[in-house]
């Protein structure tokens, strides 16, 4: 054989062997793949083509005690697109615009088939689906979201929740365990790209909405509250402040707005300690009561204004000579008091205060709560026994003293306060319902009942006047403390503070009004606070108050529909109603003057009797729904303290 032959025989034979080795190789890699890598492979395609989902269970709604939503779960819809899917992108593009009402640009974006997967922006309503639902190429997601139908009204206290639902405070927080559903589970079949594919979706565990919480508050006393701490802030270029309405009865919150210009969504009233100045006295007073130390009838030389104690000087804002303790309490002496608690041993005071929740937690279900600041009497120094008589050396939570007024209105028994009132399962079946609780007896209701007296007499003729409600006794104590700031106080910034009941007589409401870093005192600043919500309380349509109750209560009450009885002027909720309150400024016997009738036509019956209220007049209310007519007319002279006539109807 010629050598060239032999060169093309040699060729043919390693071709051949090298397309035997190939073989070879391609077998063994098939018998890898196919046989001892098959589970492995096998369980890498299911894992590409098929995607389990979890599928968020809502989550329970939070609601006021008389089933207002304040928190609840919507379902929502994300809408994607695959253009390269789309059969007919002019039709696709159509239906989005009329669906969603995109602009032109994302309706481009959407159908342009040089992009694989387009996320179109916003959250839509679920009643797009039957829009969208089967239309080549475009893709609906459930997911679901926070939502509060009155807005920001108790969002501080509820709190709020992040985007895939984990709570970051107030009552979320709280009560998560409860309002967490359990999350079902979903596959998904997905195609070798990794897209969905239509119709393949398969539930595999259902999802289960969480609980129901319903709460004390009372939804249209909040925004009644809200409204007039917002105002006084601004009104008195203050940084910040807090309201608190309870039931004295029952320990209940019907209120609580905390508000800080400096930003800061917490209730701050379970968090925040100050120190509660003149607020204090009644229970050092009480004390002094419950261990025979005073009589209210016993005088007290208060120095004419000033007293000097070792090195500190001790002043009231007006100088008293002889006085009685009840006057001490009425007027709100510094003096006086001092000197009284002085017949008290530190023991003694500091387990009066105590006694009334002061230094402690007072139990309430919401994260973070402090218990204030009261010093043991070992740590006491020479002054401390007159400070905390002044309300100074103490730290208190406006929950802590609201309570603890609250004790003075319910015959001496302390409350433990309630924020959650109940459980619901979703179908309504009640899983769970809060009782009140009394945490002990504070002082005996003889006591309660003097110390009411002399607060009541305060409003009347002392230093809580601006809070006064004409023939609707309210009982409370003004405060004003000022400000400590680095290492010293301040003489020109003060907590401005308010705190009673009403009525006197009987209490529904117990209520604190704090102002922090104001330049005013307690009396001028926290005191109308407390008579404004008052007032749009009682004139309110549904609201937490008895006002048949109130009538009674009043020491003679006032007829305002002539030949009427407090039966007839005051019928229950809901319906037409005639009710009459005179809520203006504090006024004495022979003032002449005259004002102008605001004209709050078109508005709420509220809002309109809080603006008549402030020009100085009663109001009578007639009907139900917005301001139809005023009599006297708007704009119109009338006497201070006369009747403006609203008269209501619903628009056509």
């Amino acid at each position: 054989m010629s050598q060239p032959g032999a060169l093309h025989v040699r060729r043919r034979r390693l071709l051949l062997a090298a397309l035997l080795l190939m073989g070879l190789g391609l077998l063994g890699r098939g018998f890898q793949l196919q046989v001892l890598q098959a589970a492995e492979w096998e369980d890498r395609a299911g894992r590409q083509q098929r995607e389990k989902v979890t599928l968020p269970a809502a989550r329970g709604g939070i609601y006021d005690r008389n089933g207002v939503p304040l928190a609840t779960t919507r379902e929502v819809l994300r809408v994607s697109t695959a253009p390269g899917e789309m059969k007919d992108r002019a039709a696709v593009r159509s239906a989005l615009s009329q669906a969603l009402g995109l602009g032109r640009g994302w309706l481009d974006r959407a159908v342009d088939r040089g992009r694989r997967w387009v996320v179109l922006p916003g959250r839509y309503e679920p009643s797009i689906r039957s829009a969208l639902d089967g239309v080549r190429g475009v893709y609906l997601e459930r997911t679901l979201e926070r939502f509060h139908p009155h807005g920001d009204v108790a969002v501080s206290l509820i709190g709020r929740t992040t985007a895939d639902g984990r709570p970051l405070g107030g009552v979320e927080l709280e009560t998560d365990s409860v309002l967490a559903g359990e999350d079902g589970l979903a596959v998904v079949r997905r195609d070798g790209a990794g897209r969905p594919i239509p119709g393949a979706h398969m539930t595999v565990r259902e999802p289960h909405p969480g609980k129901d919480v319903y709460l004390t508050l009372d939804v249209g006393l909040q925004e009644i509250a809200e409204g007039a701490l917002k105002a006084a802030i601004a009104e008195h270029d203050a940084e910040g402040g807090d309201l608190i309405f309870a039931d004295p009865r029952t320990g209940e919150i019907l209120a609580a707005a905390s508000y800080r210009s400096s930003g800061g969504g917490h209730w701050r009233s379970v968090t925040d300690p100050y120190e509660p100045g003149s607020t204090i006295k009644p229970f050092v007073m009480a004390a002094l009561l419950e261990q025979g130390r005073v009589s209210l009838d016993d005088s007290v030389f208060a120095e004419n204004g000033y007293h000097r104690m070792g090195r500190r000087e001790i002043r009231d804002v007006h100088g008293y000579g002889w006085i009685t303790a009840a006057e001490v309490l009425r007027y709100s002496s510094n003096i006086g008091m001092v000197k009284l608690a002085e017949r008290l041993t530190e023991a003694e005071e500091y387990a009066a205060l105590r006694g009334f929740g002061f230094g402690t937690p007072t139990g309430i279900r919401y994260p973070s709560e402090s218990g204030g600041r009261l010093t043991h009497p070992r740590s006491w120094s020479g002054y401390t026994q007159a400070s905390l008589a002044m309300g100074y050396e103490v730290s208190v939570t406006p929950l802590q003293m609201t309570m603890a007024y609250g004790a003075l209105a319910n015959g001496g028994r302390l409350m433990e306060p309630r924020l959650l009132r109940e459980v619901r399962r979703t179908d309504g079946v009640r899983l769970w319902a809060a009782e009140p609780r009394p945490i002990r007896r504070a002082i005996s209701e003889t006591t309660a009942s003097r110390i009411s007296d002399i607060l009541g007499d305060a409003v009347e003729d002392g230093t809580g006047q601006e809070a006064g409600l004409g023939e609707f006794r309210v009982a409370g104590k003004t405060g004003t403390a000022r400000l400590f700031e680095n290492g010293r106080y301040r003489d020109d910034v003060y907590t401005a503070s308010f705190a009673g009941f009403f009525p006197a007589r009987e209490p529904q409401l117990v209520f604190l009004v704090k102002l922090d870093r104001g330049t005013e005192y307690g009396g001028t600043v926290a005191a109308p606070v407390t008579r404004a919500t008052l007032t749009a309380a009682l004139a309110a349509r549904a609201t937490p108050l008895d006002r048949r109750a109130v009538a009674t209560a009043m020491p003679d009450p006032p007829s305002p529909v002539e030949g009427s009885t407090p039966a007839a002027w005051l019928p229950p909720a809901p319906g037409p109603y005639f009710f009459q309150v005179d809520a203006g400024a504090p006024r004495r016997a022979g003032e002449p003057g005259t004002g102008i009738v605001p004209d709050v036509r078109g508005r709420s019956a509220r809002d309109a009797a809080a603006a008549v209220h402030a020009a100085g007049f009663r109001v009578r209310i007639d009907g139900v729904g917005r301001v139809r007519s005023v009599r006297p007319a708007p704009g119109r002279a009338h006497a201070r303290g006369g009747t403006v006539q609203l008269t209501l109807g619903r628009s056509r």
